[in-house]
């Protein structure tokens, strides 16, 4: 069974197709039943008289007044009357159907001797041939009122027809098409972890109501993502403190400790810091920063030098010019987290990069780890989810990537995670503009 075809536009020129042919049709045969057969019946009585007329006419007159009306009736155009015979050519495939259908009825009501013939050109005309005492004579009546028939016309109704069906089926596709495009998007940017602005409700009933439904969840989900911003940026707050006092506690104990259990217990405790760290991170809104311009070379700079004081091989590969309306702390964080990743995961061959890519601004952090494999992206994304052994084991807090999902979609930009030739992964930033 052929499916139907997959596009809306497809799909409602079709409907609007179908249902145009089906009201022709029906009013086609609603025309022709109680229109067109009622017509035709007066017609055909209307020359049956005519022809009556004449033939009482010419059987009253004396013969040598008949040619008089003979001249009489040659001057009218709707109906003709002589004595020669006229030059025909008896062909049915040249009679409309209307004229076909008339005559079936006409021809019925002549008498036995007499005949009905159809002249297509150099005029549409019907000829009768009919007998007064004995003598053949010749009435020819107007076919104008059969010049109109739908078989002419056919091809330019069809051609017409299809035309009003793709008019119909662009607007509903340009009405329904808008507000359904606007709900993919967000459902799924919805799907990914973002939040967006409040769609407009507009449109038919039933995709106002889905809107406000979905305008409701979004509004609840960023509820419930402050809210837990909110908790974490408490719970990170308030364990600092005693963090630090026990590092400050341990810096503090001497004689016969053990070194190598201090070294441990600091380095756990300032992983526990750098933990907290990244909750207050996630917890912190880019957006209530200012956005103004900055230089990404002087950042990426600034970055790379933070990294190379504390022996991580940071290289640099930048652009002329990279300036950009940024929050520049909101990227300074986007960039340690990402140089963070790379130095966890692959410690080697990474790279800081600004280039010019078809007009748009570009900021990338490379590397030659292992990568990350495609299935495997979106979930590192999400808060809290941690990489498998692939990217070097199950390590740290799966906060990094999200808090870089954050600032980017703070900055209307776009992430993409390419791979590598050779090996590695590129984490590549895209501003708009």
């Amino acid at each position: 069974m052929k499916r139907p075809p997959d596009s809306l536009f497809a799909r409602s020129a079709l409907l609007i197709a179908v249902l145009i042919v089906a009201s022709q049709l029906t009013t086609a045969f609603l025309f022709v039943y109680w229109v067109q057969r009622p017509r035709l019946q007066v017609m055909v009585e209307l020359a049956e008289s005519h022809l009556h007329s004449v033939r009482t006419a010419m059987a009253l007159l004396p013969e040598a007044k008949r040619a008089v009306y003979l001249q009489q009736m040659s001057d009218d155009d709707h109906l003709h009357l002589q004595i020669k015979t006229p030059a025909l050519s008896v062909s049915d495939s040249a009679r409309p159907l209307v004229v076909t259908t008339f005559l079936q009825e006409f021809e019925q009501r002549l008498q036995p001797n007499e005949r009905a013939i159809y002249q297509s050109a150099p005029e549409q005309a019907i000829w009768v041939q009919i007998y007064v005492d004995g003598r053949p004579y010749w009435v020819m009546f107007s076919a104008e009122p059969f010049s109109t028939d739908l078989t002419d016309h056919w091809v330019g109704l069809a051609i017409f027809m299809a035309l009003l069906a793709m008019v119909g089926g662009f607007v509903i596709h340009h009405t329904l098409n808008q507000p359904l495009q606007r709900l993919s998007d967000v459902v799924s940017r919805i799907g990914k972890g973002q939040r967006t602005d409040p769609i407009k409700e507009a449109g038919p009933k039933e995709i106002v109501a889905f809107i406000h439904a979905l305008n409701r969840m979004n509004a609840d989900l960023k509820q419930m993502e402050a809210d837990r911003a909110l908790m974490l940026a408490g719970i990170s707050h308030d364990l600092r403190t005693p963090v630090t006092r026990i590092q400050l506690a341990l810096e503090m104990i001497g004689g016969d400790f053990d070194r190598a259990l201090k070294n441990r217990v600091l380095a756990n405790l300032a992983e526990i810091e750098g933990g907290l760290k990244q909750c207050l991170d996630f917890a912190c809104d880019a957006a209530d920063e200012p956005v103004q311009r900055a230089d990404l070379n002087d950042l990426a700079r600034l970055c790379a030098a933070g990294y190379q004081d504390n022996g991580h091989p940071v290289a640099l590969d930048l652009c002329e010019e990279a300036e950009a309306l940024v929050r520049p702390f909101a990227i300074e964080r986007l960039l340690k987290n990402l140089l963070d990743n790379a130095i966890k995961y692959a410690n080697q061959g990474i790279t800081i990069v600004t280039a010019r890519r078809s007009g748009q601004l570009c900021l990338s952090v490379l590397d030659r780890g292992a990568g990350i494999a495609e299935t495997e992206i979106d979930k590192l994304r999400r808060p809290f989810a941690r990489a498998d052994l692939s990217r070097g084991g199950s390590v740290g807090y799966g906060l990094g990537l999200a808090i870089v999902d954050k600032i980017v979609e703070t900055h209307q930009a776009r992430i993409d995670f390419l791979q590598r030739d050779g090996g590695g992964l590129e984490v590549r930033i895209t501003f708009n503009g």
